[in-house]
This record gives C-alpha cells, structure tokens and sequence, in this order.
C-alpha cells in the first residue's frame, strides 16, 4: 500500500524494489483496471516474477488474487490464482500466507541442517539529518557450524565488506552543498541512502556462497543503483574464491562457455519475444571480460551469474540472472573447485 507506507519524498522505485528483496511472500491484488495499467503496475509483476524464477518450483511465493472477472496479467500464467469471485478468497489467503511461511521456514531448517552450516542476519541502521543526511541498512551475518571451525572468519570478513559499504555511503554528509539542498526540503529528496538486503546462502559440497542486494539513492538524483553482491569460500580450508576466473584457473574457453551460457540464458529471460540487435549486442559489451561474472554464487544446480543495472540490458529491467549448470563447465574446473563441489569429471 504506497499510499500509508511511502513517506514524502521517497523514491518509488527505490523502496519497492528493497521490499521485494525482502520479502518472502508477495500478494498481487488483480483486477481488470490493473491488467490494462501501463508502467509501474506491470513494473513491479515483473520484478517479482524475477525473483520467483530463482525460487524452487514448489515453493509458494507470489500470490495472486482476481478480484473481479476481467483478464489477468500474461506474466502470472502458470501460477495458481485465488478468485473473490468463488467466495472465501479471506481464507485462502490466509492459507496461503500461513503455507509459504511455514515451508519457507521448514526449507530454510533443511538447508542449513543438510549443509551442517547455520546462518543468522541482524540489521543495524544509522540516519543523519543533513544537506545532505545519509539513512544506512547493513546487514550482518552470524555463522555457527558444529563441523567447520573456520565459519566465523568468512561472517568476519563478509561483516566487513558490508561494513565498509556502509563508511563509504556516509561520507557525502561530510560536505554540506547549501547551494542544492535546504532543510525545508521533503527528508528523502536531501538524503543519500543506501540499504545492503540478504538474499540467499547456499552451501554445495564444501563451498558456502552468500548473495546479497545493494542498493543506492543519492540525494536529488533520477533514480536509484541497484548491484548484487556475492561472497564465495571453501569452508575447509577457509579460502575465499573471488574471482569467477579463480574457479577456472583463466581457461579461455571457460570464459567463452560462461559468456555463451549467460547470453543465451538473459535473451530466454529478458525476450521472450526475440531480441533485437542492439539487445544482444548490450549483453555482450556487459560480458566480455572475466571481471564482468565478478557477481556469481554457486548452488545445486550450477553457477548463478547476476549483474548490475544497466550492465547487460535497460534500467527497467532490474538485475538480470543467469544460471550456467555445472556440465557445461565441469571440465574447466581447476582440480580442488571440482572436488570441493563434489564433482567428478
């Protein structure tokens, strides 16, 4: 509800897309005005369709409710709909909600259980009143394992990262620009913020990978930047892997698989409908070099790629993935990634 949850001033786009981010269910309230809306409307379906594709195919996410007998959005096909229009559409949201809360949980139990790694996240928020003020969200990361006795170091180090972001979002306070901002301005148009959300941890074989979201708005700018960050380590010996090109020891063709992976992977998710050109030709100038897959975690499956805005498509289309299975590139591997995944050639 933008009208009793925004405050003045705030950026939209901003604040919904930190609250999808957040969120571990999403209710989309659908009527026939809704499906004929242009932008946001549809803006906001597809970010959270984007975020219900990196979900597993049972689980309950995105909740849509049809409140009269129009059409509705193409995005949702596929997803069970709640219809008023059948009568008791209050309890089947509550059992719904009820349902993915509980699974939610239980998943989260089965993960960290499965993979003998516990996680935790604690926020801590900073604000300042300036020209401009700063408002901070960083997140810190608890990490317990009963099997590998190194885990607090990869917390300690992933804690000062996020904490180092957070420094650095502060330091616009130090210069006040009277000549842009003024007190009597709304709050958030003189206020630089910056939000670090957790997303997922994951643990394969010996490998822990964490993803968090970050997001900035400085003050009076058009809109915000939004960027994944991800931190990968061997759990034994603790080593970080930073690089995706440290997985493969600078294999060019490794480089050449992941690109044509990634490419075919973002036109399936960003064109349905064909892409033009110029579209592919954006995806490869944001995928030509090792250090554009800089943003990649490790699960079951293979290797998820993410990149910034504007990095390989249009603002509007958010942070884009990619998911490279692990028999596309097994044979790249340097040998201690390979066994450390649990992999065999």
């Amino acid at each position: 509800m933008d009208c009793k949850e925004l405050l003045g001033g705030q950026n939209w786009d901003y604040e919904i897309r930190i609250a999808l981010d957040r969120a571990d269910i999403v209710v989309v309230f659908i009527s026939s005005n809704s499906v004929n809306k242009r932008g946001y409307a549809q803006r906001e379906i597809k970010l959270a369709i984007d975020k219900y594709d990196e979900k597993l195919i049972s689980d309950i996410y995105i909740i849509p409710v049809q409140l009269d007998e129009g059409d509705f959005p193409h995005l949702l096909t596929g997803i069970q709909f709640i219809r008023v229009a059948d009568g008791g559409a209050d309890e089947a949201l509550k059992a719904s909600i009820a349902a993915a809360t509980k699974d939610a949980v239980t998943q989260n139990e089965i993960a960290q259980a499965d993979a003998e790694v516990s996680w935790q996240i604690n926020e801590s928020r900073s604000e300042y009143d300036g020209i401009p003020g700063f408002a901070i969200t960083v997140p810190k990361i608890v990490l317990t394992s009963s099997k590998y006795s190194g885990v607090s170091e990869i917390a300690g180090h992933i804690n000062g990262r996020m904490i180092e972001f957070g420094m650095n979002a502060r330091t616009g306070a130090l210069n006040p620009q009277p000549d842009f901002f003024n007190l009597m301005q709304d709050k958030w148009r003189r206020t630089n913020t910056f939000d670090a959300v957790f997303e997922t941890a994951t643990v394969v074989g010996r490998v822990f990978s964490a993803k968090f979201s970050m997001h900035w708005y400085s003050a009076g700018a058009a809109h915000p930047v939004h960027s994944p960050q991800t931190f990968n380590y061997l759990l034994e010996p603790v080593c970080q892997l930073a690089t995706a090109e440290s997985l493969f020891g600078s294999n060019d063709d490794a480089l050449n698989t992941l690109q044509l992976c990634v490419e075919e992977g973002l036109i399936e998710t960003l064109y349905s409908s064909g892409a033009t050109e110029s579209d592919v030709k954006w995806i490869r100038q944001g995928t030509k070099d090792w250090s554009d897959f800089k943003h990649f975690s490790l699960t079951s499956e293979g290797i998820s790629i993410q990149f910034s805005s504007y990095q390989v498509c249009c603002y509007a289309s958010g942070m884009p993935a990619a998911l490279v299975p692990f028999e596309k590139v097994r044979a790249y591997f340097t040998e201690p990634v390979l066994h450390a995944l649990n992999l065999y050639r």
